[in-house]
């Protein structure tokens, strides 16, 4: 599951034309724990769901599914 969170945050990223320092900045998540989203097993907790989701004006369903799932 992480993997295609990380999939679409990234996606998200290159359409939005931020860089991860952005996004930590706009979400209030660390760059730390940005970068250990590819690491992680078990994904990000529903607090850094939400702040991603609300720094990329999405859903955490789009986050977590992608667009159109």
């Amino acid at each position: 599951m992480t993997m295609q969170i990380d999939k679409n945050i990234e996606r998200m990223l290159k359409e939005k034309k931020w860089t991860i320092y952005k996004l930590g900045k706009e979400s209030g998540v660390s760059l730390s724990a940005l970068y250990a989203l590819p690491n992680k097993k078990k994904g990000p907790n529903a607090e850094t769901l939400v702040k991603l989701a609300d720094a990329l004006e999405t859903t955490i369903d789009n986050l977590i599914r992608g667009e159109g799932k």
